[in-house]
């Protein structure tokens, strides 16, 4: 077992540091508004409700097909969005931890993917009352979610080491990130369909070379009774072996200068 395997096995067995703390935060941020936990949910419920009714009539869509095909792209991206932001800064961010000796570095990876996955679940609680309500969406899609939604988590826990990784090495990583990312958010079909731009058009290559797009897509199209494009199965498949390949040689020749970076 490699050892970014290694100390990944062992951060999930004790959970303590960064599950049980993440949820601390999140009760402890929410305790003294007036609405308290609801604030998890009413955001993506306003957002999905009332952007969506906007954006249907806009594009020409049935609201009962486009809320649900905005809704499950619109918390997948937050989810990424969170886990990249939350990864670029978590070394240094807990610097004190890491110059003390806390040094098993997949402990502060899943305490960055932990808080944005509690948000997640909250969140697509909207979700699926939004699928349920539409007539449009086969019920059954939402049996997929086991496969998709760990695929989803096991491509973030990768690219959130690397990202963490690089953020350690170059503190301007994350305000770079942050403006790629606003541009990735109009760049990736969430707001609009991909179906606008086919496969053999210039504009529809460059969309399917976007990986958020697969990422998204192998979550979204399942949950709409719809099948992935060929090419999305494929990228996302070459994604998560050669990311966790990636992180795992990237964990044995870095994590050991973490502590001199940061």
């Amino acid at each position: 077992m490699s050892p970014f395997l290694d100390q990944l096995t062992k951060s999930f067995r004790q959970p303590e540091f960064w599950a049980y703390s993440s949820w601390l935060d999140i009760v402890t941020k929410y305790r003294r508004t007036r609405l308290g936990m609801l604030w998890l949910v009413l955001p993506t419920a306003v957002f999905i409700v009332v952007l969506g009714n906007v954006y249907s009539h806009l594009m020409g869509y049935p609201v009962e097909q486009y809320l649900p095909y905005l809704g499950v792209g619109y918390v997948c991206w937050r989810f990424m969005l969170q886990c990249i932001n939350e990864s670029s800064t978590v070394f240094r961010g807990h610097k004190a931890f890491i110059m003390d000796g806390r040094v098993r570095l997949t402990d502060f990876i899943l305490r960055a993917i932990a808080k944005p996955l509690f948000y997640f679940l909250f969140a697509f609680a909207v979700v699926v009352g939004v699928l349920l309500w539409s007539p449009a969406v086969p019920w059954s899609g939402l049996a997929t979610l086991v496969v998709t939604l760990p695929i989803l988590l096991v491509n973030m826990i990768w690219l959130s080491f690397c990202i963490a990784l690089v953020g350690a090495r170059f503190p301007d990583t994350s305000e770079l990130i942050s403006t790629v990312l606003v541009v990735g958010f109009l760049l990736t079909p969430i707001l609009w369909h991909v179906e606008k731009f086919p496969p053999d058009t210039t504009r529809g290559l460059l969309a399917r070379m976007n990986p958020a797009f697969h990422l998204i897509e192998v979550v979204r199209a399942p949950v709409l009774g719809q099948m992935p494009e060929n090419a999305t199965l494929i990228a996302v498949m070459l994604m998560t072996l050669a990311g966790w390949l990636m992180a795992s040689l990237l964990y044995r020749r870095y994590a050991r200068f973490v502590p001199l970076w940061i």
